[in-house]
């Protein structure tokens, strides 16, 4: 072997050790450290801007922790991780927050799929910048104190099939963009614009402090199994339209102000099994062409 090929020799073993190096788990793990580090920080940012952050046991314990651990949040509670390492869950149900969503930094977290901050005492607006959170698949905002209107920007989640956002103090009506969603808002009055949200499954406005007419663009949304509009201030007749729901499988309509006589098309609804209806102003008597359900309440 001459001089010259036992150079090139040793070059190449030295480039393959340092291949092997890179791939180790080691290096992967350090930089999986690294990006975690940036997560931790985010999270922490976010969490000096709360009102009562101080006050927080559950999550005060973040900000002691060694600077190895901080560099972990998947540890954290209500934090979980993908096999990669990156946050794929946030869930601070319950946490007593006070605060806002303008300084969390959603661009850090372009791997999160559920994000679930019910339950605690967020105001203020929901930012437009959530829709950064592209993977998104749940979002559950519902029992705060979010007010203004509902960002058209969630309608870039493509991904969302579940969005929770009831008992806030949000206003306005449901933007057109959003589409493919299984729980619904807070709103005054159901806008006839719901019927464009053709792959809605199930729709949940019960417990609200809904008034006015049932739209009939209801009867458009072909796909929708459960539709849940009691406890609310609902006035006027059943439309006949929501016979055209062959898929609907649960129909809550109790303890409004609707009046008239049942609609004879609700025995088209051939998969329905659940119809609550009482506690209305309803007359008159159960039309002959309903049947098999398994429960019927007046």
């Amino acid at each position: 072997m001459t001089s010259l090929d036992f150079h090139k020799l040793c070059l190449l073993a030295y480039c393959l050790v340092l291949f092997v190096q890179l791939l180790s788990p080691r290096s992967c793990s350090a930089f999986a450290s690294a990006t975690s580090s940036t997560k931790a920080e985010a999270l922490l940012k976010w969490k000096a801007t709360f009102q009562n952050h101080t006050r927080l046991q559950n999550l005060t314990s973040r900000a002691y922790l060694p600077t190895h651990a901080k560099a972990a949040p998947c540890f954290w509670t209500g934090i979980s991780c993908n096999v990669v390492g990156s946050v794929s869950v946030i869930n601070l149900t319950n946490f007593g927050i006070q605060g806002t969503l303008h300084e969390f930094s959603f661009l850090s977290f372009p791997n999160l799929q559920y994000l679930n901050l019910n339950y605690n005492n967020l105001f203020d607006v929901i930012p437009a910048k959530i829709s950064s959170l592209f993977k998104l698949i749940s979002l559950d905002l519902s029992n705060n104190w979010l007010s203004g209107s509902i960002p058209t920007s969630l309608g870039q989640l493509t991904n969302l099939s579940t969005l929770y956002l009831f008992r806030n103090n949000l206003f306005g009506t449901i933007p057109k963009e959003i589409g493919n969603l299984k729980s619904l808002v807070d709103l005054e009055f159901i806008p006839k614009e719901i019927g464009n949200l053709k792959s809605l499954v199930d729709l949940e406005l019960s417990y609200n402090k809904l008034i006015g007419l049932i739209p009939t663009s209801l009867g458009q949304l072909i796909n929708l199994s459960t539709l849940y509009l009691g406890s609310n201030n609902l006035s006027g007749t059943i439309p006949k339209e929501i016979g055209n729901l062959k898929s609907l499988r649960n129909l809550s309509l109790y303890k409004n102000q609707l009046s008239g006589s049942i609609p004879t098309s609700l025995g088209q609804l051939t998969n329905l099994s659940t119809l609550y209806l009482y506690s209305n102003n309803l007359s008159g008597t159960i039309p002959k062409e309903i049947g098999n359900l398994k429960l019927w309440t007046w």
